[in-house]
């Protein structure tokens, strides 16, 4: 089943359960997803739709950060949000995972710790394991490494 077929599913039972903040969230991911399959006059792949769905992963996540303090209630809705969005996603690589992975391709391509591998190591990881993962945390992970 393609994401936008969960979706539309899930839309479905979180109104039928008058959930709205549910609803809400997908109603959002759909949309976005459904605009860039009229703009392209194309279906998107499951892959292309992932990334929408990572794309408003980050959005709310950013949101969250900027949201003040004091604003408990925001918050708490946010982070449900966040919740929400993340079980569109496939399950994501662990940190100790990542790590193991991109030492491996910097030995298997010869790189050496510096800046000037990170280019090579963030295109490979991306391409490789973009909808396990964010570029954000890959490259803390390169940075670690590489110990800059």
């Amino acid at each position: 089943m393609s994401t936008i077929e969960k979706l539309r599913k899930d839309k479905m039972l979180a109104m039928k359960n008058k959930d709205k903040l549910k609803s809400g969230v997908i109603s959002l991911m759909m949309s976005n997803i459904l605009l860039e399959q009229k703009e392209k006059k194309r279906d998107l792949t499951d892959d292309e739709q992932i990334a929408f769905v990572k794309k408003e992963l980050k959005e709310t996540v950013d949101a969250l950060e900027q949201t003040p303090k004091d604003r408990v209630e925001t918050i708490e809705e946010t982070k449900q949000k966040i919740e929400i969005i993340k079980s569109y996603l496939p399950e994501q690589i662990s940190e100790d995972k990542l790590k193991e992975i991109i030492e491996k391709f910097m030995e298997e391509n010869s790189l050496e710790k510096s800046n000037k591998s990170i280019g090579q190591i963030m295109k490979f990881m991306m391409a490789e394991y973009g909808k396990y993962t964010d570029g954000k945390t890959v490259n803390k992970i390169v940075q670690e490494i590489i110990g800059a």
